[in-house]
């Protein structure tokens, strides 16, 4: 009988290799688990999150102040751009919200909807929380599909600059409010700074953006009226984001991020969100509370503006209006928070009544 002092020694032959073989599993796991932050952490962009200079683009001749220019992010493109994305048809559409839970576009879901030589596409604004910038192709045009939350602004516009087909990327710089893009060539440094505010280079050489008619509305009016439409499908290693990135309590409160000048003056508040439409001398622009607060029972306001009709399909839940002409035609408009929309456009002229 062995003594009970005895010590009792586990060799790999007797069982040793059991307690191993758990220990490179529980190691592999570990690695597993941390491996895509150490990845991006190996993988950082260019920036810093404090100096403009770090992030390396052509500052010269810069159009917009530099106390209301600053880093923002990490470094360029910490949010996920998505280029040439994954696109659903409308029986892939149809399979995704056929399940009874977790469908990926519900009707009240706002989209940014695009109709290009005949084609249709809607951008649900919750994958857009999480990507910000799309680069797309519709109707054999090459699109990009913006959205920066903090300045509440959408813009799409036409990625090809001086003949050549470009991808934008996301800088990490707050240019009066609202985030700069950036063509990203491949070739880091000297890049020049766009503004989808100004539709235009903000640095370097002045070069024009080419915005492309859109509207921003809920899936089921999108495809009420659209019924062939394509949307924006999910990037499979984010889907569990793009409900959680909804950034709806920023509008509610009086916080506003980032630097802008000049500010309003009015009585309006500043988070307001409203419809701009270009005129000959400018902009005006329309609170959609406002146009939802006249609107007869059927959710169309009508305002007049420089002699034409403007028809206003107006919702509250969720909010938005959209600019039709007097025979259903969308009218050319962008969607801002009021502050952002007048520091960058300070002659705009604002429509309360």
């Amino acid at each position: 009988m062995q003594d009970a002092d005895t010590n009792i020694r586990l060799t790999f032959k007797d069982g040793g290799w059991v307690l191993l073989l758990l220990l490179v599993v529980i190691l592999a796991i570990i690695a597993w688990a941390v491996a895509p932050a150490v990845l991006r952490l190996g993988n950082q962009g260019v920036g810093d999150g404090s100096s403009i200079a770090s992030y390396a683009f052509d500052m010269s001749n810069a159009q917009l102040a530099s106390e209301t220019t600053i880093p923002v992010m990490q470094h360029r493109d910490m949010s996920p751009v998505l280029h040439n994305p994954e696109i659903y048809d409308v029986a892939a559409l149809a399979e995704s919200n056929s399940g009874p839970r977790n469908k990926f576009i519900v009707s009240k879901d706002l989209v940014v909807g695009v109709t290009i030589n005949g084609e249709s596409r809607a951008y649900p604004l919750h994958v857009l929380n999480v990507h910000e910038i799309v680069n797309d192709t519709l109707g054999d045009t090459p699109i990009t599909v913006y959205w920066n939350w903090p300045s509440g602004h959408i813009a799409v516009f036409e990625r090809t600059i001086e003949g050549s087909e470009v991808q934008f990327g996301i800088s990490g710089i707050s240019g009066n409010g609202s985030m700069l893009l950036y063509v990203d060539s491949g070739e880091v440094g000297g890049e020049q700074l766009w503004s989808a505010m100004q539709s235009e280079s903000v640095t370097g050489a002045p070069l024009p953006l080419t915005e492309v008619t859109h509207e921003v509305t809920s899936w089921a009016h999108w495809v009420e009226r659209n019924p062939e439409t394509t949307a924006l499908a999910p990037d499979e290693q984010y889907k569990k984001r793009y409900r959680k990135g909804d950034p709806r309590t920023y509008f509610l409160n009086d916080t506003i991020y980032f630097p802008v000048s000049p500010m309003p003056a009015d009585d309006v508040h500043p988070k307001t969100a409203v419809v701009v439409l270009p005129t000959t001398n400018g902009f005006t622009a329309f609170p959609i509370d406002s146009l939802f607060s006249t609107a007869n029972e059927d959710g169309f306001a009508t305002r007049s503006l420089q002699g034409d009709t403007v028809i206003f399909e107006v919702s509250n839940s969720p909010h938005y209006a959209v600019a039709r002409d007097k025979d259903g035609n969308v009218l050319a408009s962008t969607r801002a928070l009021w502050f952002t929309w007048f520091a960058n456009h300070p002659e705009t002229v604002l429509i309360t009544e």
